[in-house]
């Protein structure tokens, strides 16, 4: 009651205050006030005040907002009082904003809290200048402001434990997490107020989890799932070593009817199929290559899943075989197993003796020495991770004269003279290695046969001896080279006179020939001089005395000469022939032009047609080259004369003067000449003229002495005039 009073009071005083003078009022900046934006909570407000009398600066501004959209006729005066009351009569918000002269014309912002989303609210505004004088009506605007927006709780998911990152999106502000439903507790951390808290539950299950925002009339929830699976525990079982390409897997079962299990192959070659399935604990694995490969046990409950692996060595099993025993003359024997897989030993099973291999008994081809003459049994074994194989051999040792195949060595071409010592048995020659066949002349039996391989390399050959049934075997290694590489280097041409360094290469002892020429013929680059052309010879012995040769021609050229041929000079002749001394051997000529013009119909050719020479002196030079010397040039010098016609003409007959000559005119094409007395008549004309005028007119009779006009056209030429005197 007493604050209706008070407001009733305050009222009543704002209505007897006085009128506002008009000339003093702030006004507003165009465009404002205006509504700028809303929130579910809030009102911007744009406003901006000019003053009409600077003196009246600081400027201030009333607001008050109702939660309804208000109709009332209200004065000025009523919204400067009404900013002191809020709460009165649906008023929710109200603002005092002093505006300095520094923000004179500027736009300026106010934010106005409100308490109800989604609802229209009625703003008046109104300005004072600084001796409180206020503006006639205030200014009035509406708004709603926009719905409550909806809370996000961000996204669920499956975990693989009993804790989960939450993610809520915060859109109002402040926000609480809360537990809706599942099996157990749970506990945010650091606490539930956090949107992207750490939830921890006491049990695995299916949870909800809400997340509720509040702010004034604003309260919105989101909910999310979580599933928290217990992680599965894998166990592939034991791996091991197969002497084949199937193994029995054998994964550990765990009762749990949310497990399945998948079998793969993760490292190893080849592929893999697994019988009945994959997804058999107990399956049997078969591969397509031998090697080590690792199998995978993959079990999932939800989606967790943990792996086991286990390793397999598929070895391929070996086939042993010893290859043939024998009687032997001797106490040594030359095994012959043939490998397959794994490493194989020889051991004496049986005998009179010991036994020793040279060089292990890991070779197949191992030499064996016993101890005593007799009987023995040998036993080639061949182990191949957990597999193996034995083969038996029986080789009996008489005692007789060994074989004895004499000395190998190094040979420098592709036979050599085997020499082994003959004893009381039939020998014979047999290749053991080598990286080419082996025959031998006259007949492999012979000791000191001839024996030519098909390739050079490093060769180890038997003389086997048989006596009694009994062998004897001696190996002697021959070594074939190949004739060491040599390369007299590119042939070369010189001029005569000079000197020319020769660089062979290869790997040895160099020697040239013929060596007077040569200023060290035991180098691989000596330096050549030659007065003719020569041929040089570079012969390379390598380490073991082998030796090959290469050649090399040193191309000696006589500088050459040249002879352009005599000077010419033509009368208004543009053309001629040219000759000079034709090149020689190994020789090129070249006809060019110093001075004037000139084409050539052949300029590589001593004889040639030259054309489009100039008036005056045509300068021509013709060089001779060999690529090796200098060349050589001669000049010829072609003068061609202006065109010359005659002034007077004697046409007596006495072979003197009788007739108008021109020089020259054999090249001046179709010639056309005209001949005219004082009076301008035209006394004789030839379309063809062949320099047989003789001063007779068209008619033929002689013209009387005196001084004519001609005019003188060819195709070649522009019209030449001029005067001839006639006299007799």
């Amino acid at each position: 009651m007493n604050r209706l009073i008070k407001v009733i009071s305050l009222i009543a005083v704002m209505l007897l205050l006085p009128e506002t003078e008009v000339a003093a009022q702030p006004v507003w900046v165009p465009g404002t006030p205006a509504v700028d934006s809303t929130g579910p909570l809030s009102i911007t407000l744009n406003y901006g005040l000019d003053m009409v009398d600077d003196k009246k600066w600081p400027a201030t501004v009333y607001i008050i907002v109702y939660n309804y959209e208000n109709f009332s006729n209200v004065s000025s005066a009523f919204v400067r009082f009404m900013t002191r009351i809020t709460g009165y009569n649906g008023i929710v918000e109200t603002a005092v904003l002093n505006v300095g002269k520094s923000d004179q014309g500027k736009i300026l912002q106010t934010v106005l809290k409100l308490t109800d989303p989604d609802k229209v609210h009625t703003i008046y505004i109104v300005a004072a200048d600084s001796d409180r004088r206020l503006q006639a009506n205030p200014v009035r605007l509406t708004a709603r402001t926009l719905p409550c927006p909806p809370a996000n709780a961000g996204s669920g998911g499956d975990e693989c434990d009993r804790d989960f990152a939450l993610s809520a999106v915060p859109a109002l502000g402040n926000g609480q997490w809360s537990i809706v439903s599942g099996p157990g507790t749970a506990v945010f951390v650091p606490n539930n107020r956090t949107p992207n808290a750490t939830v921890r539950v006491s049990q695995f299950g299916t949870y909800v989890f809400r997340w509720t925002e509040r702010n004034g009339g604003c309260i919105s929830s989101d909910e999310i799932t979580v599933n928290f699976y217990q992680p599965p525990v894998a166990n592939a079982g034991r791996g091991g070593d197969e002497c084949d390409l199937d193994f029995n897997l054998s994964a550990v079962i765990f009762s749990s009817a949310e497990t399945k299990g998948t079998w793969s192959m993760t490292a190893g070659t080849g592929t893999a199929v697994f019988v009945p399935d994959a997804g058999s604990p107990s399956t049997t694995v078969t591969v397509s290559e031998y090697g080590t490969k690792t199998f995978t046990w993959t079990v999932t409950r939800g989606t967790c899943t943990a792996s086991s692996d286990v390793i397999v060595n598929f070895n391929r099993p070996p086939v042993a075989n010893a290859g043939t025993g024998g009687n032997n003359c001797g106490l040594e024997f030359y095994f012959n197993a043939v490998p397959s897989s794994g490493t194989g030993t020889w051991t004496r099973v049986s005998g009179p003796g010991s036994a020793r291999f040279f060089p292990d008994n890991h070779d197949p081809s191992a030499r064996v020495t016993v101890s005593a003459y007799g009987s023995y049994v040998f036993r080639w074994t061949e182990v191949n991770g957990n597999c193996s194989s034995s083969s038996d051999i029986t080789v009996g040792f008489f005692e007789q004269v060994s074989a004895n195949a004499g000395s190998g060595g190094d040979e420098c071409d592709l036979d050599f003279v085997l020499n082994a010592v003959p004893g009381t048995g039939r020998g014979t020659w047999s290749r053991v290695s080598g990286p080419g066949n082996a025959s031998f002349s006259p007949d492999e039996h012979r000791p000191d046969a001839r024996v030519t391989v098909s390739r050079p390399g490093e060769y180890d050959f038997a003389w086997t001896e048989v006596n009694n049934n009994c062998t004897s075997t001696d190996i002697i290694r021959v070594v074939f080279h190949e004739p060491p590489a040599v390369d007299a280097g590119e042939d070369v041409t010189i001029c005569s006179g000079e000197s020319v360094r020769l660089r062979a290469s290869g790997s040895g002892t160099f020697s040239w020939t013929p060596a007077n020429l040569l200023s060290n013929p035991a180098i691989a680059d000596p330096v050549a001089t030659p007065s003719v052309t020569t041929v040089f010879t570079v012969t390379l012995t390598d380490q073991w005395g082998c030796r090959n040769s290469d050649r090399v021609t040193v191309d000696v050229r006589e500088r050459a000469t040249a002879d352009a041929g005599p000077d010419q000079e033509l009368d208004f002749i543009f053309e001629t022939e040219l000759q000079a001394n034709p090149p020689g051997s190994n020789e090129s000529g070249m006809w060019t032009v110093v001075s004037g013009t000139a084409s050539f119909s052949d300029p590589s050719s001593n004889e040639t047609h030259v054309s489009d020479l100039s008036l005056g002196d045509n300068v021509i030079v013709w060089s001779i080259s060999n690529s090796a010397c200098e060349p050589a040039s001669d000049t010829v010098v072609i003068r061609i004369n202006e065109l010359i016609l005659p002034s007077l003409i004697t046409p007596d007959m006495d072979g003197n003067n009788d007739y108008f000559v021109i020089k020259g005119l054999e090249s001046l094409g179709k010639v056309t000449l005209r001949i005219f007395n004082r009076w301008g008549a035209c006394v004789f004309t030839s379309h063809e003229y062949a320099n047989d005028w003789d001063g007779k007119d068209d008619k033929g009779n002689p013209l009387p002495q005196d001084t004519y006009y001609y005019v003188f056209k060819s195709e070649f030429t522009d019209a030449i005039k001029g005067f001839v005197v006639i006299r007799y």
